[in-house]
């Protein structure tokens, strides 16, 4: 058997396999339950995402402004020492 038959086949396998799954889930109770929960915690964690990201960008342009100052400070201080 070719590797690429191979891949062929255990793609096809995986396939079905998930959707036998997907298909046990939409068709159970427990099944619709499960994907409420699923919803749910999906939900959860696209919040905690994004209230990281929004930290992360504040923080960032935080660091961002204390660069800026710091390199305005220095340029300062060399300009004051050229000066003399």
């Amino acid at each position: 058997m070719k590797s690429s038959d191979s891949k062929l086949l255990l793609g096809l396998l995986a396939g079905i396999a998930v959707g036998a799954a997907v298909g046990y889930l939409v068709a159970s109770e427990k099944g619709e339950e499960l994907l409420d929960e699923l919803k749910d915690l999906a939900g959860k964690a696209k919040d905690g995402l994004n209230s990281a990201l929004e930290k992360a960008k504040e923080t960032g342009h935080e660091a961002v402004a204390a660069i800026k100052e710091k390199k305005s400070e220095i340029r300062h201080t060399a300009a004051d020492g050229t000066a003399e």
